[in-house]
């Protein structure tokens, strides 16, 4: 088994890569023949973290070739006479090829698993005779995180908690005024009240008084 783990190497016809056809997390597959070994092309798109596993019948004669990413992302590569693990953990687009070679005709199923997050696998059965070259286009993506039930529902309590604590303040202001105005009217009938007082007696015990002694005359 052979572990290997390599920073991008830029390429210069990472420019020219396949644009994506997403159809859950698998894309498209096309098959073709090259002059020794059957042709098979991935497109294929999932969630961060990412793996790929090929597994196939026994052999020594197994590569992983033109590896390549966009960005400068960390990937790894696992493989043996009976697997090949392709592990992306940074969000990317990555291509890599793998070549599996028999000395003799060799028929076989060929099953490709691509795990995306934590989501079940999505699995690719591909049926060989031959040597077979298999192309892929990995496109890793952040999956869409979407709130809870039970956030939605802590999110309202708290929205209805500040409204409720917001119209108390409002109320409490509101009631405080009141109570101000009324003071301050009761303050107001009774300097009315007091000056009404004052005028009567002022009225009664010295107008009134004077008035009479003016109405007898002189004595």
């Amino acid at each position: 088994m052979r572990l290997s783990t390599c920073l991008k190497r830029p390429k210069s016809d990472v420019a020219l890569l396949l644009s994506l056809l997403l159809f859950s997390s698998l894309s498209s597959v096309t098959l073709a023949r090259g002059d020794e070994s059957e042709v098979a092309s991935f497109n294929l798109q999932s969630y961060a973290p990412s793996k790929i596993i090929i597994s196939y019948t026994y052999t020594n004669n197994f590569s992983v070739t033109d590896v390549s990413s966009i960005g400068q992302s960390l990937y790894t590569i696992t493989s043996g006479p009976t697997s090949i693990e392709f592990k992306a953990e940074d969000v990317d687009q990555y291509t890599f090829t793998v070549e599996i070679k028999y000395g003799v005709t060799v028929t076989q199923s060929i099953q490709i698993a691509v795990f995306s997050s934590g989501y079940a696998p999505e699995g690719i059965q591909l049926n060989v005779k031959d040597n077979v070259r298999l192309k892929f286009t990995l496109t890793v993506t952040e999956e869409t995180s979407y709130p809870s039930a039970q956030d939605v529902a802590e999110q309202v309590v708290l929205q209805v908690a500040n409204q409720l604590s917001e119209f108390r303040t409002q109320t409490t202001e509101i009631v405080d005024t009141q109570t101000r105005n009324i003071e301050m009217q009761w303050l107001l009938v009774g300097f009315t009240m007091a000056v009404s007082v004052a005028f009567v007696i002022i009225l009664v015990f010295w107008v009134y008084p004077h008035l009479r002694r003016l109405q007898r005359g002189p004595l």
